[in-house]
């Protein structure tokens, strides 16, 4: 017998959904150095495989609940059906069953799985447009409103909140995770840096207490050095010169879920990311239970990492101040990244400005914006925009 053609009918949509999926992985690769037309057909990470593989699944049920049977080929699936199954997905989202990120997600991994059909299976088009808007218009779906997503998208936790949170967290947990939750206190990082058995995951090698600094590795495979919060100089002592010889250069909270791998040596990509997610799902966990035992709403790891947003950018609008009335535009200009002038323009206006009540409030919004441009970089977001999530502007009153 000759060989089977591509997409051939004797496979389920489920069997050559998995096989397209699974044959996309490029772990390890550069994405930065690849393609375009490489990248549009590739996965380079498990977060964007779970999508994929989520969204993949899900399409290839409604495809055959539709058609009455899981035998057809991908290459006979039409615009049609990916509009029907977006107006079905559109029907979750008006019950409350799913978010609009959620449906901003499903377009962009149906955009990627079409291209994975043409490279692996034959020519399809599914008539998906390309921008964000044109998406939007063609199947009436919401813009995202971050306040809807999940509860963490709450304000940052007052320092009393986070107090208690630890040590309620510690009484329930363990002094481990409990320290997890402070580290996150100490330099905003993310949840990554705390439950990945990687190399996200953040070692004691990392951590320069004479500096006051730690390196890190998060979103998008970048690293960043940060300057913690010199009021947590003793624990971040104490959790250097706790572990010794090998176990620095081990990821430091690998094991604040009980029976994980302490190096994760062992372990499968895959098996490595499961631990994640479950080590993920336990920090939230216990972070809400422990909010709700103690009075007030929990915003999950993210309270932390605003409230160290929210402290970091009071130190700096402080120290920019001081700066400015100072006249020392020199190092203002160095330590915030300006041009020399930009920092001289800054000084000799607030100088100039006397009881000008509007120049003054230009002036301190340019100085809020320094703030926030070095605090975006504490963050690992480099963007000015982001602050606003973490430190919102000043309600007028």
């Amino acid at each position: 017998m000759g060989k089977r053609p591509r997409g051939s009918r004797s496979k389920t949509i489920y069997m050559q959904m998995k096989s397209l999926i699974q044959r996309a992985r490029c772990y390890g690769a550069s994405k930065r150095e690849d393609m375009p037309e490489v990248r549009q057909v590739s996965i380079y990470n498990m977060n964007t495989f779970e999508k994929v593989w989520s969204v993949g699944m899900s399409f290839a049920r409604w495809l055959s609940e539709q058609r009455g049977t899981p035998v057809f080929r991908m290459v006979d699936v039409k615009s049609g059906d990916v509009d029907g199954y977006m107006r079905h997905r559109k029907k979750l989202y008006d019950e409350g069953k799913v978010t609009a990120s959620t449906l901003q997600a499903d377009v962009a991994a149906l955009k990627k799985l079409e291209a994975m059909v043409n490279q692996r299976y034959g020519k399809v088009e599914w008539n998906i447009p390309t921008e964000r808007g044109a998406r939007r218009l063609k199947w009436d779906l919401p813009k995202r409103e971050r306040s809807k997503n999940t509860v963490q998208r709450g304000p940052a936790y007052t320092r009393e909140q986070g107090d208690r949170l630890v040590l309620g967290v510690e009484r329930r947990c363990g002094k481990k995770v409990a320290e997890a939750l402070v580290f996150c206190r100490a330099t905003g990082c993310r949840l990554e840096t705390l439950v990945d058995l990687g190399e996200k995951g953040v070692r004691a090698s990392r951590i320069n207490i004479n500096e006051g600094t730690v390196i890190l590795l998060e979103k998008g495979g970048k690293w960043r050095t940060v300057k913690y919060d010199r009021g947590y100089q003793e624990f971040m002592e104490n959790l250097v010169t706790s572990v010794q010889g090998k176990d620095r250069d081990r990821p430091l909270f690998a094991v604040i879920v009980n029976g994980l791998n302490t190096s994760g040596g062992n372990l499968t990509t895959e098996q490595m990311w499961e631990e994640k997610k479950r080590a993920a799902r336990f920090l939230h966990r216990v972070i809400k239970v422990t909010a709700e035992k103690e009075g007030f709403s929990g915003r999950g790891l993210h309270g932390f990492r605003k409230e160290f947003a929210v402290k970091r950018h009071s130190e700096y609008l402080k120290e920019i101040r001081g700066l400015v009335q100072s006249k020392n535009w020199q190092e203002l200009s160095s330590e915030y990244g300006v041009s020399e002038r930009k920092a001289r323009d800054i000084v000799e206006g607030w100088a100039k400005a006397g009881r000008n009540v509007k120049e003054r409030q230009r002036l301190v919004k340019e100085m809020d914006y320094l703030a926030r441009l070095k605090l975006s970089k504490d963050l690992g977001h480099n963007r000015l925009d982001v602050t606003f999530a973490y430190v919102p502007r000043k309600s007028k009153k």
